[in-house]
């Protein structure tokens, strides 16, 4: 009973799931021109053209359905049509010449806007089209890669994704989309990345899209920080899925210190913006007077910044050295500083926005 009602189903499941028609190289086409030879009956050796209805006509056949179908089958079929007339008929029919079977390619590849010729025995899949049209270019959108297929019976448009990455994937199967005649395959292009601020090369960039990079990586590739720049609060604007735009911060002195998780993965359309860093002023009784930009990931102390200044004048007030910070004073003796380690405590490590002041000595 089991196997009785299983076999219903299988039944059932034939004769009423939707069939899932496939592209067949060597089928017949509108265009397409063949020669239909009988043999030993001339007037029969006809040579006719597939037209736009996908038919064509032959005598004591009427019209004949072609489109879609194998030489073999039309021969087949004017074999028994003929069969009243000639007695066991032998029919052979072949192309002459076969019609265009084009696919174009538009958008980010490196040729783009050509069409190619399908082959006539053999199928051509899509990655093999981005290949012969010199392959991606450096700024495609390869998320939304997709193919624009036409229905010759309803003439209605269908957008077929494409997932890229299965393309070449040794889990998929490999590359398995196959194209069709009239086929477009369309590559969008990615919104670019804006790098602008204290870089080496602000601009605009094109990212991997399926494998974004990091933004220490692409500032990496903008030529790096320049002096001044700000490390630790390197701004990324992203618009959000409502539309509005949100900000980001990175700090590349947190990822040097071996904190990778705070890394953030750049998306195409993101603004990344180095601002400057906020300095510190070393003033008064130095060589070189004025604002200091830190280093980045280096600390620098009150001594430090003191000789990035040019070191004391002759009349400089060692033993007194004010450090402003903020609201507060601190007062520092710098004078034979190295020689106690006692001493050593008063060359304090800077914060960005410190003043340092080195006041006159009068005796």
């Amino acid at each position: 009973m089991k196997r009785y009602l299983l076999s219903c189903c299988l039944l059932f499941i034939a004769l009423f799931a939707p069939a899932q028609e496939a592209y067949e190289v060597a089928t017949l086409r509108p265009g397409d021109v063949l020669q239909v030879n009988v043999f030993r009956v001339d007037e029969l050796n006809i040579t006719v053209r597939v037209e736009e209805d996908g038919c064509f006509s032959f005598p004591h056949c009427g019209l004949i359905e072609a489109a879609g179908r194998s030489t073999r089958d039309i021969a087949k079929q004017i074999s028994e049509c003929i069969s009243s007339q000639v007695s066991n008929p032998h029919v052979d029919v072949f192309v002459s010449s076969w019609a265009p079977r084009t696919v174009y390619i538009l958008g980010e590849v490196n040729n783009s806007g050509m069409s190619l010729e399908l082959p006539n025995y053999s199928q051509m899949t899509a990655l093999q089209a981005i290949s012969a049209a010199g392959g991606f270019s450096e700024s495609a959108d390869l998320t939304n890669v997709a193919v624009l297929r036409r229905n010759q019976a309803s003439k209605t448009l269908t957008r077929m994704p494409i997932d890229v990455s299965a393309l070449a994937s040794q889990k998929s199967g490999g590359d398995e989309f196959v194209l069709e005649p009239e086929d477009t395959l369309i590559v969008p292009k990615a919104p670019p990345v804006y790098v602008s601020g204290l870089v080496g090369s602000p601009g605009v960039y094109y990212i991997d899209t399926q494998r974004p990079p990091l933004c220490s990586e692409l500032l990496v590739r903008a030529g790096s920080l320049a002096l001044g720049a700000d490390a630790e609060q390197i701004q990324i604007l992203r618009a959000n899925a409502a539309g509005s735009r949100e900000t980001i911060s990175v700090s590349l002195t947190e990822i040097i210190d071996s904190n990778y998780q705070n890394d953030v993965k750049i998306q195409p359309g993101d603004y990344v913006v180095v601002r400057n860093a906020e300095q510190i002023f070393v003033l008064g009784q130095v060589n070189t007077p004025g604002p200091l930009t830190l280093p980045l990931n280096l600390k620098v102390t009150v001594s430090r910044a003191i000789f990035m200044a040019g070191g004391f004048t002759g009349i400089a007030k060692e033993k007194e050295v004010l450090l402003i910070r903020g609201l507060e004073i601190i007062r520092l003796n710098l004078a034979k500083m190295y020689k106690s380690p006692k001493k050593l405590a008063d060359d304090l490590e800077l914060q960005k926005g410190d003043i340092i002041f080195v006041q006159e000595s009068f005796w």
